[in-house]
């Protein structure tokens, strides 16, 4: 498909659960417009870190930016779940990302 994508794929067969790679590897895909594969990419992802906050926000955006309300909303809910409790700086800030997107899409 492209060198990036090829370069975290051969990463990901050797380290199949680094987070930063599988998020990359969704982020590639979402950039070329592969958007069925950066959907099952963030799900892939999401399923073996439930709570990485940016997953979560980028998992919804996708789904926001292909018209998909409702899918976004229910990404976004389900990443403000599986953020609840957690004080890290990362998780409040994507669970704060996370809220304002909500909220915009709520404005519509």
């Amino acid at each position: 498909m492209n060198e990036r994508i090829d370069s975290l794929q051969a990463h990901l067969r050797k380290h199949p659960q680094d987070r930063f790679a599988m998020y990359s590897l969704a982020l590639e895909y979402k950039k070329l417009g592969e958007i069925d594969l950066a959907k099952a990419a963030f799900e892939e992802l999401l399923q073996a870190h439930p709570q990485s906050g940016a997953g979560h926000y980028q998992h919804g955006l996708l789904w926001a930016e292909a018209g998909n309300v409702t899918a976004a909303r229910a990404a976004w809910s389900t990443g403000l779940e599986r953020l609840l409790g957690l004080r890290t700086p990362d998780a409040r800030r994507s669970t704060s990302e996370i809220q304002a997107a909500l909220d915009d899409l709520d404005d519509d």
